[in-house]
């Protein structure tokens, strides 16, 4: 497949743009009209901490903005970079073209331990037991899980590996219905039921230096390692011949994804087909280089998010679509399409 031959660093300064452009139409979506004027004037005085400008807007309209739509739009950028960057590192890992943390149960995973800090966490009476804990706990549980039983005296294949994710993924899958089936409190429940479809809806401050400082840590370990990931694409016995450390480089991109999807499907819920569709996307522009790949994986995946999460509040009449429904409704259709080009491959 050709590959756009436009310089990528134009790519990256337009997507950023782009994306300063996106978050600006974000954060003037709802219910309630505020100017463009108003809405920079209130994030400027909030920001810097005095009144810069005279405040002529009313307190309520002052708290939609920075207090439920500016963090829910930071977050929903952070969690959809953070979910497309997992997906290339378990595509590079995995040398499969549909692998992401879906596919290898690390989201079922995440899912399973979420649900239990919601709904078992107050009666378990676990110390320091969180969404974000439990949901790092069920990924990492999930991770070891299929790392040790795809594993045959220390090597596991890619084949073994995607099959005993999807394995792994179905037993978490089905405890996590166990435990919705059970559960007795329905005003858990029913938050349960909808954070299980992707809902940005109770987006906080609190949420998004952990998402963002997650995000960070795992780009910068990506970057670093971005010539083995590329050594990884030739095949294990390639990479093993350009001195690359198959073990240690394998549990590394584990981690780091398991890290990833943990936290951010314990703040968003689960949210399908970014990891999957965002760096095939990036990959027909910025070819199968990981130090171009990476970036541009990390602001797409930012963007696809911030808009399926426009789409949704824009779509619903009287309550919002959750955005796991509409980055399904866009997702599907292109990953079908998807596996009808028998051409597609890693190259170039």
């Amino acid at each position: 497949m050709k590959k756009l031959k436009t310089n990528i660093y134009i790519i990256y300064i337009a997507l950023i743009l782009f994306l300063v452009f996106s978050i600006i139409v974000a954060i003037n979506v709802g219910s309630v009209d505020v100017s463009s004027s108003e809405l920079l004037k209130i994030i400027i005085n909030k920001t810097s901490g005095n009144d810069v400008f005279e405040k002529t807007w009313s307190s309520s309209v002052e708290n939609i903005i920075w207090q439920l739509r500016l963090p829910r739009t930071l977050l929903a950028g952070i969690v959809g970079a953070g979910l497309a960057l997992s997906g290339v590192l378990m595509q590079a890992l995995t040398k499969n073209v549909l692998a992401d943390p879906y596919i290898l149960g690390i989201s079922s995973g995440a899912s399973t331990g979420a649900v239990i800090s919601i709904l078992l966490g107050s009666s378990l009476a676990i110390p320091f037991m969180s969404i974000h804990i439990g949901a790092f706990i069920g990924a990492l549980l999930s991770s070891i899980l299929v790392f040790v039983l795809s594993s045959k005296k220390g090597k596991f294949s890619s084949s073994s590996l995607v099959l005993t994710g999807v394995a792994v993924a179905s037993v978490f899958s089905a405890i996590t219905n166990f435990i919705i089936f059970k559960a007795e409190d329905v005003r858990k429940l029913y938050s349960v039921m909808f954070w299980m479809t992707g809902s940005l809806a109770g987006s906080k401050w609190d949420d998004v230096p952990l998402a963002f400082l997650v995000l960070i840590i795992s780009s910068v370990i990506s970057l670093v390692i971005h010539k083995t990931l590329d050594a990884m694409l030739l095949g294990e016995d390639a990479a093993i011949t350009l001195g690359v450390n198959i073990k240690l480089f394998k549990k590394i991109i584990i981690v780091t994804s398991t890290l990833l999807t943990g936290i951010m499907v314990s703040l968003s819920g689960i949210i399908g087909f970014v990891g999957l569709i965002i760096p095939h996307i990036c990959r027909t522009i910025a070819g199968s280089v990981h130090k171009k790949l990476i970036p541009l994986t990390v602001l797409l995946g930012s963007l696809f998010l911030i808009w399926s999460d426009i789409f949704g509040r824009m779509i619903g009449s009287t309550e919002e679509l959750p955005i796991g429904v509409v980055t399904a409704i866009i997702g599907a259709p292109f990953f079908l399409w998807l596996l009808r080009k028998s051409k597609y491959s890693f190259g170039g």
